[in-house]
């Protein structure tokens, strides 16, 4: 491919499948703009570099719409630059360190980023720290204005069966609108005995609008996730952040101006964000987990599933219930 900005898509153009009619190793240059599908002869544009590999029934995400989508970065902000953040991470660096240890086994990784946004320096170099080498990211979102290698819908990823080693997913799957065919995705991307990091919120109020959709508690999240063995799960942010949260949005509650209300919420975080501190003493508590603001988890995908009993079982809140 002579010209396309991302090293990363041109490593794997014969791993990428046809969003239209799911042939994979079909995807041809149709000069420097557009890719084709040789089989249902699908034409999917290329934007700076990056190909827009939407399926043409989709009905939210309408590939044609990219050609004209704003550059202009949605993920910089005022209250980003200057307002302490509400929340703490207690695993993704961690994890993810660990994550690269493990695949510094391997002679070269591919790792796909799912919903990536502007994380794709931070994962890559966390990776690189736990040791992984000859490292290729390849990063996905719906976002026109996300860092990524291709647009692509996470109900319908662009790639062939079991071609990563690792699959990175934070913050993304509260967002899609059928989490379980999403995870099927992730799974069927990622070869059997490939690791997979998550993050999902449990206890956080709405954050993107009409594209905010579902929580999980840490059950639910590991019930989502499983054709995976867990390798370990846990807090990404405790009770601190969810009750920071909670601040914001209640001092946001009584005003029915947008800009008001936005001022109000980070008033309430300027004077309570500290609170959110007390996660990292609550790292290993059991009642933690109960009122979660996000949880994590990390796993190797297997053959089959993790039965349901199973996961019950695994259970480490507090609050024990029993049914039998």
């Amino acid at each position: 491919m002579a010209r396309l900005k991302s090293v990363a898509i041109k490593c794997v153009l014969a791993d990428l499948r046809c969003p239209d009619c799911g042939t994979a190793g079909g995807m041809t240059e149709g000069g420097e703009r557009v890719l084709l599908c040789g089989t249902c002869r699908a034409v999917f544009p290329i934007i700076d570099g990056r190909p827009v590999l939407i399926s043409a029934s989709n009905g939210l995400f309408d590939r044609k719409a990219y050609t004209t989508a704003s550059s202009r970065s949605t993920y910089s902000s005022p209250s980003r630059d200057w307002f302490p953040s509400p929340s703490v991470n207690l695993s993704r660096s961690r994890v993810l360190r660990n994550l690269g240890r493990m695949l510094a086994r391997l002679p070269a990784t591919a790792v796909l980023v799912v919903g990536s946004g502007t994380q794709r320096h931070k994962i890559e170099a966390a990776l690189a720290a736990g040791g992984a080498c000859n490292l290729r990211l390849t990063c996905v979102d719906v976002d026109a204005s996300a860092d990524v290698d291709a647009f692509a819908d996470a109900h319908c990823l662009p790639f062939r069966e079991e071609c990563f080693d690792a699959v990175v997913t934070t913050a993304v799957l509260e967002h899609v609108l059928r989490p379980e065919i999403v995870a099927a995705e992730l799974a069927r991307v990622l070869r059997t005995g490939g690791l997979l990091y998550s993050e999902l919120p449990f206890i956080q109020q709405v954050h993107e609008g009409a594209y905010d959709f579902t929580r999980y508690t840490l059950s639910g999240h590991r019930r989502l996730l499983n054709r995976y063995r867990e390798l370990e799960s846990g807090l990404v942010a405790g009770p601190g952040t969810a009750l920071v949260w909670t601040a914001e949005a209640f001092a946001g509650a009584f005003f029915a101006s947008q800009r008001i209300a936005r001022a109000a919420r980070l008033g309430a975080r300027l004077i309570l964000f500290w609170i959110k501190y007390f996660d990292y003493l609550l790292i290993r508590s059991p009642a933690a987990l109960d009122g979660a603001s996000c949880t994590y988890f990390f796993g190797e995908k297997i053959e089959g599933t993790i039965p349901d009993s199973e996961i019950i079982a695994g259970y480490r809140g507090v609050r024990q219930v029993v049914h039998l």
